[in-house]
C-alpha cells in the first residue's frame, strides 16, 4: 500500500499585542489575531502574548487590529484633477490608514453624472486602485440641483448610491422627483441636508460667540428644515 505523507498545515501568522476592536460583537479589548492560509483561525484576549509553535510572530505594539474601515464620502481628484489626486493615490493613502473600501464622490470636474463616467471610475480602479471602490453618481445634472439625472441607468451601472455631493437640492419639486424614482429604480439617496440660503457666507455654528464677535453664521435648523422636507417627500413617494 502507497504511503502517503500527512498534508502540511497551512502556514499561520499571529497578531500579538493589539486593541481588537470589531463593531458588530461589541469586542474591544487586548489580545491577538491568528490567521491560517489567509483565514482568521482565532482571536481572543488569549493570544494577547502567546503564539502557536512554527507562526510568524507580529508585535502589533498596543495598534488596533479591526475589520476594514469603509470610507463613505471619499472626495478624490480623478476625474478631471489628476495633479491633485488620483484613484491610486488615494487608495495607497486608504489603505495606510485602515481603510479597505472607499466610496467616492460625483464632486469631481467634469461631475460623475453620466454612466461613461461612472464606468470610468471602476475600470480606472479596477486598474490601479489597491483598495475596493465603489461610486455615488450625481442625482442632479452637473450637481447644481436642477435637472435630475439617469437614476435607472446609472444604478444599472454600477452607482451603489445617488448624491448632490456636498450642496443640497433646495427645488423640492426636482427632491420629489429624485426620490420618486430612486423608488421606482430600488436606488439609494445620499442627501446632504443643509437649507443653502441659511448657510451661505458663514463661517461658523450660531451663537453667543458668533454674535459676540459679529461674524456670519449658520444656526443648525438649517439642516433640520431640508431634512423635514425630506422625511415629508419620502411620506409622500413611499
Amino acid at each position: 500500500m502507497r504511503k502517503f505523507d500527512p498534508p502540511t498545515p497551512p502556514e499561520a501568522t499571529a497578531f500579538l499585542n493589539a486593541r481588537l476592536i470589531d463593531p458588530a460583537s461589541g469586542k474591544d479589548e487586548p489580545g491577538g489575531l491568528l490567521v491560517r492560509g489567509g483565514v482568521i483561525a482565532d482571536l481572543g484576549a488569549h493570544l494577547r502574548r502567546n503564539a502557536p509553535d512554527r507562526a510568524t510572530v507580529i508585535d502589533c505594539k498596543g495598534h488596533v487590529l479591526c475589520p476594514g474601515i469603509i470610507d463613505m464620502q471619499v472626495f478624490t481628484g480623478e476625474p478631471g484633477q489628476e495633479h491633485r489626486e488620483t484613484l491610486k493615490t488615494a487608495s495607497q493613502a486608504a489603505a495606510a490608514g485602515g481603510v479597505t473600501t472607499m466610496v467616492v464622490m460625483p464632486d469631481t470636474e467634469p461631475v460623475i453624472d453620466q454612466v461613461a463616467l461612472v464606468d470610468f471610475i471602476q475600470r480606472r480602479a479596477r486598474d490601479n486602485a489597491v483598495v475596493n471602490v465603489h461610486v455615488m453618481a450625481a442625482m442632479t445634472r452637473g450637481l447644481k440641483g436642477q435637472d435630475m439625472t439617469e437614476i435607472g441607468l446609472l444604478k444599472r451601472a454600477g452607482a451603489i448610491a445617488l448624491t448632490n455631493g456636498k450642496s443640497s437640492v433646495p427645488n423640492t419639486r426636482v427632491m420629489h422627483n429624485v426620490l420618486l424614482y430612486a423608488k421606482d429604480f430600488g436606488a439609494l439617496i445620499a442627501h446632504h441636508t443643509e437649507d443653502p440660503n441659511l448657510i451661505d457666507g458663514a463661517v461658523m455654528n450660531a451663537g453667543e460667540v458668533a454674535t459676540r464677535l459679529g461674524l456670519p453664521a449658520s444656526h443648525k435648523a438649517a439642516e433640520t428644515i431640508v431634512l423635514e422636507r425630506d422625511v415629508r417627500l419620502v411620506e409622500i413617494t413611499g
